[in-house]
């Protein structure tokens, strides 16, 4: 450790920029991926940091407002002077910051879904979150062959990676000759869902496939099914795995008609032993942050936590540039040789998105192992 210390007084750090919602309507999912980040950098720094540069962490906290998000990634790059950037979670502030990180050629792993995020439109920007389409493909599938639906009603947030999958999801519904019995959306953190599910009532869907971010709105949406006495299955996006603040606010049988999608590396069968670098990955958020630890998807927090990762293998891999051309055409390139808490990533020219459909699957929210590994449907 005092020989990587010493290592790193030699070279100038290497300026990260992070942002995430820290207040507002996304604020439980900023305190995750801070507490991620965080811990990252503190690992990889005491191993000597990127190219034997420390890592500098800058904060931006976007408050879930896109045109905050603007004026911090303003921030970052042109006052920070930042190299590398973490973030941002909702894809409506990704896509309204990139042109300013195309500008700058910075290169980013973000935590955003939105189809719209192509390598055209952010040539230096790759995702960590499953997109829209790819999760949409895998919530229909399972609805059609295991739940044998011939009528569906989609229910989703206002953001753009929501948007996105509306689109994909009725696209995959046509395909499979289903029908579409109505859409719906929500504001975030809106606490009465009752006028929107009245209106889906009225279509008779077979099930309702929830496109969610976060916790707090699964667990609102069904506590407003729940006091209508709508007895109407729910298949959801990623967002909706977050059991935790789901089960506090609509109860112990919150998940008792809802499945949701979530990464293959984090589900598990009951005969099935926990992998150990999961083990390991948990232990040291305990250990890290103990106070919050228990309100924290681990999951999600991987994702976070494997982006810096993702960014030093870039960088490293490219003899220490940081520029975003360079770290794009590598990742582009090599991004299936990372191994980190989450492997197998799939970037490519042609998408930047690093987790794929092959990466999915079903999971039962509320059936957790320590850690928060969710076991899968059909075990």
């Amino acid at each position: 450790a005092a020989a990587a210390a010493l290592a790193q007084t030699a070279r100038p750090p290497v300026k990260v920029g992070a942002m995430m919602p820290l207040t507002g309507g996304g604020a439980t999912v900023g305190e995750s991926g801070q507490i991620a980040v965080e811990l990252a950098v503190k690992n990889i720094n005491a191993a000597g940091g990127i190219a034997g540069r420390a890592i500098q962490l800058v904060i931006g906290d976007y408050q879930t407002e896109a045109t905050v998000g603007v004026g911090e990634a303003k921030r970052l790059v042109f006052q920070e002077k930042i190299e590398l950037l973490l973030g941002p979670t909702y894809s409506q502030v990704t896509l309204a910051v990139l042109p300013i990180q195309n500008e700058a050629k910075i290169p980013s792993v973000n935590v955003s879904g939105s189809e719209r995020l192509t390598p055209e439109v952010g040539p230096y920007a790759f995702s960590m979150l499953a997109n829209a389409e790819a999760q949409s493909k895998v919530m229909v599938d399972y609805a059609v062959k295991n739940m044998k639906v011939q009528s569906a009603a989609i229910f989703s947030d206002v953001g753009a990676q929501a948007k996105t999958a509306v689109e994909a999801i009725k696209a995959e519904l046509a395909a499979r000759n289903v029908k579409l019995a109505g859409v719906q959306e929500y504001q975030y953190r809106q606490t009465d869902m009752t006028p929107q599910l009245l209106a889906l009532r009225r279509g008779a869907p077979d099930v309702i496939l929830l496109f969610t971010s976060n916790g707090e709105d699964t667990g609102n949406m069904i506590k407003s099914l729940n006091e209508l006495g709508w007895n109407v299955k729910v298949v959801g996006s990623f967002g909706a795995t977050f059991s935790g603040p789901a089960l506090k606010i609509a109860g112990k049988d919150a998940y008792k008609n809802t499945v949701a999608v979530n990464y293959k590396g984090f589900s598990y069968c009951p005969s099935e032993p926990t992998p150990k670098s999961f083990q390991d990955f948990v232990a040291s958020v305990k250990a890290f942050k103990p106070e919050a630890f228990e309100r924290q998807p681990l999951a999600y927090l991987s994702l976070w936590y494997d982006a810096v990762y993702v960014l030093k293998a870039a960088v490293e891999g490219t003899g220490g540039k940081t520029d975003g051309p360079s770290v794009a055409a590598w990742l582009e390139t090599n991004s299936r040789s990372f191994r980190g808490i989450n492997s197998g990533l799939t970037a490519s020219k042609s998408t930047h998105f690093l987790i794929g459909q092959d990466a999915l699957t079903v999971v039962y929210p509320d059936r957790q192992r320590e850690g928060g590994l969710l076991e899968r449907v059909g075990c």
